[in-house]
């Protein structure tokens, strides 16, 4: 809910700096207007996101919280340039556009964040996230990598060769990759994930790396895995977005071998909340943490049999 609240902050924030920057000689009574209209009508749109997130209904008000910044983007010079004329836009306005265009950039980010929790909130595989902020999320995603060493995490997390692991939720690879070279040719990846784009994109790198040793899951829960299949399973960044964690815990218990570990990081969840999740059921106890990644040994006496 977070999310919907900065969104809305920042529709209505612009406006106000705007009229900061006019009050003190910098800018125009039309980038004014302009950003008032486009911070009320994407507030609104927010405050119908946050109807649906609660419900099951259609996201329109998600698909014109990313669409009304979008629009902006390119509308705002074209709009104040046609109003007040290129020379006057390069003497008065530079500020007022880069300001606006600032914020309408920042909602846009915030509004595929708020899409990306209603996929995964619903679950539902025909509920997809917009190509572009595909495109922005798996941008931000690679970038994150260059600064967390997905590698060092998952031998810290002790995945050895042979192993199998499940990447649930895996995006576009970020730790896939990694962890195909450390299980080698005689382990498996099995990279699931919601969104068709990252099935794509990780299948891309897969071929493109000659990669044998990785199986994608497009799946919005289902991990459709047979029963004491892998070693590890895994969820970075991930388990904030599900809703219905039990059911979830189940199906890794199921999946996982009697010696397997499950890895999950509590990333924008509290801690208690986090580790009440995983052990609520008393299918799961925990063993330790290494830097973000809690590992948790399977309860032997929650197996069937």
């Amino acid at each position: 809910m977070k999310k919907y609240v900065f969104y809305i902050l920042l529709g209505l924030l612009c406006p106000a700096v705007m009229a900061v920057c006019y009050v003190s000689g910098v800018g125009c009574i039309n980038a004014i207007g302009l950003e008032m209209v486009i911070g009320i009508l994407s507030s609104v749109s927010a405050l119908l996101a946050i109807k649906e997130y609660g419900g099951t209904g259609k996201p329109i008000g998600h698909w014109l919280s990313a669409l009304i910044p979008l629009i902006a983007i390119p509308l705002i010079p074209v709009a104040m340039i046609s109003h007040s004329g290129f020379e006057v836009f390069l003497a008065r306005g530079r500020a007022p556009f880069l300001t606006i265009e600032g914020f309408a950039i920042a909602q846009f980010v915030v509004s595929v964040l708020m899409f990306r929790g209603l996929i995964f909130k619903r679950g539902e595989g025909r509920l997809m996230m917009p190509a572009i902020g595909f495109v922005i999320m798996s941008s931000v995603l690679r970038i994150r990598a260059k600064f967390i060493n997905p590698a060092k995490i998952l031998r810290e997390i002790g995945l050895q060769k042979g192993q199998a692991i499940l990447d649930y939720g895996c995006g576009v690879g970020v730790f896939t990759i990694p962890s195909s070279k450390i299980v080698g040719d005689d382990g498996v990846v099995y990279a699931l994930d919601i969104h068709p784009l990252c099935i794509k994109t990780i299948e891309k790198e897969v071929g493109k790396r000659g990669l044998a040793n990785v199986k994608t899951i497009l799946s919005g829960r289902d991990t459709v895995l047979p029963d004491e299949s892998v070693d590890v399973v895994f969820l970075y960044d991930v388990l904030q977005f599900i809703i219905d964690r039990g059911n979830l815990m189940e199906q890794f218990h199921r999946v996982l071998k009697p010696d397997g570990h499950l890895c999950a990081t509590a990333e924008h969840l509290d801690v208690d909340e986090f580790l009440n999740a995983i052990t609520k059921e008393n299918l799961f106890t925990p063993v330790d943490r290494k830097g973000k990644v809690f590992r948790f040994r399977a309860t032997s006496s929650s197996r069937p049999g």
